[in-house]
């Protein structure tokens, strides 16, 4: 019954006194204006000119009735008018002339002057003044006055008007005429009244959006500068949680982090306006939202703001809910943080009031979680290049000591070498009996070139990292992406144990532009890390082929895979999953700045338990 009726009061509100014109299509003065002619027109034709309509026919009076109805359905045609020309203060001065016209002709049938008709031409200086302005009363007045003065002037001209209403009805006309002029007079207060009423509570709306459009530009700006100078994303979150509660009048706010599986749990950082609230933050600390569920779920898999206008208070007294409501907490409002499309975080607000889900609130509190979102963005870009910088003195400082160890390294495997050919000699000659006893010697020769050997390797490794990506085409040649395949299984097939097989299937003509040396590495590189994989049995796929403008080369093979989380760090440098002794972490940082300087890439796909796939994509006719 009641959404019924307020529809009803809504339609008669916008399509009867406001005459179906849309809001801003005028300015404030002239839908005052408009509001007024409506209500005072309707009013003056509806509660006067019915009644009139029948006393007139009563009495006799068929001229007076004829205008009376002419009159009627000029107004009628006035509001139609301006609702179509939006023009209010033309369709003013327009009604009052049809008032004026139809009591100046009225006023001949009805005696003139001296009838208590006259009376109703006073109504037209104060229409004049409550539709209009001083300077139209005036006109009007002055309109008025001189209507009366011809009226009265009349008998002096010669011009007798003698009233055409029954000698024994005037005295019911004249009380009529008074009581008709001071229900109309009534009706055009009544009309400036409502008016202005709704004028002032528009203005007061218009105040009230106003007041919360600059505390939203407030808020815009907070999180601009905290997205700008924060020096970290925990300490940017508490501080515009802070500004946002006391912008907006809410009681608490905490933040939640938001796992993988989209679940949420606190962060910890908690703020509480009020003494009252103290109670919740425990709460809140220990509150979790599974994926989906409760007003921060809905957040976070939305990703938009959310607001929970009410919410239902559990049967446990100290439940956060329970301690909310009897602190009194109304509403809630859940705001996500972006972080390159993904929300890590949200900021859950607690507030004394209901909160208006407006348009305007969301899009305002989307944008401050974009702006939140660039503190972590900005963080780890900082990060990156205090790490670019870190990396860059390290390739430094490796070149420098990968020169001094290389050196010294390379004495100690000549030297070995010479040894062997030494012991290989001696051994010929002495028996059989020093020969066995001595036979451990031969191991640590072999033992002592196979370090020496690792070594160097190292020191190439990282003599390789620290050129910091630095391009020379002196030695580059087209050649077959296969034959450089071929050649890096030669070299690391010696590693393989005898229970991995290796294969290897040429598709197509792979012919690219290369530093064949540098494309074997990162080929051994890729091998060896497939045979290491795979363990003591596996096997390990070798293939090559052309795809459009692109040569590839793929190593694959049927190890344990790679998890998600190695897989995003597979190339930074010094990152290996091999235990401590067996890797340096260089091998595919290495190989990933070989491949990216060639204008190629290196493409990784990988699941635990179903193998890992590389795959090496260069150019075929590189620029």
């Amino acid at each position: 019954m009641f959404p019924r009726f307020e529809r009803m009061r809504s339609f008669a509100s916008d399509q009867i006194v406001d005459l179906g014109i849309p809001e801003g299509s005028l300015s404030p003065e002239d839908m005052r204006r408009t509001r007024i002619l409506s209500i005072t027109s309707l009013g003056i034709c509806i509660l006067a000119g019915i009644p009139s309509i029948v006393h007139l026919s009563r009495i006799g009076l068929v001229v007076p009735l004829a205008l009376l109805v002419l009159a009627i359905t000029a107004a009628m045609i006035n509001l139609v008018m301006l609702r179509a020309t939006h023009e209010p203060r033309l369709a003013a001065h327009f009604g009052v002339v049809i008032l004026g016209s139809f009591l100046a002709t009225s006023l001949t049938f009805t005696g003139g002057f001296y009838d208590t008709t006259f009376g109703w031409l006073y109504v037209m200086p104060l229409a004049a003044a409550v539709l209009l302005d001083m300077r139209a009363a005036a006109v009007w007045t002055g309109i008025t006055i001189a209507t009366t003065l011809v009226f009265w002037l009349l008998p002096d001209f010669g011009i007798e008007l003698v009233s055409r209403v029954p000698e024994d009805l005037r005295a019911g006309n004249a009380l009529f005429n008074r009581v008709t002029s001071i229900f109309t007079i009534g009706i055009i207060g009544a009309s400036f009244v409502a008016g202005q009423r709704k004028a002032e509570r528009q203005l007061a709306s218009a105040n009230r959006d106003v007041v919360a459009e600059t505390a939203y530009v407030q808020l815009l700006m907070h999180a601009a500068v905290a997205a700008n100078e924060a020096k970290s994303f925990d300490n940017a979150m508490r501080d515009s949680m802070r500004r946002i509660c006391e912008t907006m009048n809410w009681v608490a706010g905490h933040i939640y982090l938001v796992a993988e599986d989209g679940s949420s749990s606190t962060s910890g950082i908690g703020f509480v306006r009020d003494r009252k609230l103290e109670a919740l933050n425990p709460q809140m600390r220990k509150h979790r939202f599974p994926a989906g569920v409760g007003v921060v779920g809905e957040a976070i898999s939305q990703k938009k703001p959310q607001i929970l206008e009410t919410f239902d208070v559990p049967d446990d007294p100290e439940s956060a809910a329970s301690v909310a409501r009897r602190s009194g907490v109304q509403s809630a409002m859940a705001v996500p943080v972006f972080v390159n499309g993904a929300v890590p975080a949200v900021m859950l607000f607690a507030s004394p009031v209901k909160i208006e889900d407006t348009e305007r609130l969301t899009e305002v509190f989307s944008l401050i979680g974009v702006q939140l979102g660039k503190v972590a963005e900005r963080t780890a870009l900082q990060e990156r290049v205090q790490q670019t910088q870190k990396m860059e003195a390290v390739g430094q400082l490796a070149a420098g000591v990968a020169h001094e160890i290389n050196n010294p390294m390379s004495y100690v495997r000549t030297n070995l070498h010479t040894l062997r050919e030494e012991w290989n000699e001696l051994s010929s000659k002495l028996g059989d009996e020093d020969v066995q006893r001595l036979s451990d010697f031969e191991e640590l020769i072999d033992e002592s070139l196979e370090g020496v050997e690792r070594t160097i390797g190292i020191v190439r490794d990282v003599k390789e990292f620290s050129h910091n990506g630095a391009v020379d085409r002196k030695d580059w040649e087209c050649v077959s992406l296969a034959d450089v395949l071929d050649g890096a299984l030669r070299v690391a097939a010696s590693q393989a144990p005898s229970g991995v097989r290796l294969e290897s299937n040429r598709r197509g003509d792979a012919t690219c532009l290369c530093s064949p040396n540098q494309i074997r590495q990162v080929f051994v590189n890729l091998i060896v890390n497939a045979v290491q994989a795979v363990g003591q049995s596996g096997q390990v796929w070798l293939s090559t082929g052309r795809d459009g403008k692109d040569v590839f080369a793929r190593v694959e093979d049927d190890g344990p895979g790679i998890s998600e989380g190695a897989r995003e760090r597979l190339f930074e440098p010094f990152f290996t999953t091999k235990p401590v002794g067996e890797g340096t972490g260089l091998g595919l940082s290495v190989s990933y700045e070989i491949v990216r300087n060639h204008g190629g890439e290196i493409l990784v796909s990988s699941e635990p338990g179903s193998g890992a796939c590389f795959e090496v994509r260069l150019p075929a006719e590189p620029d």
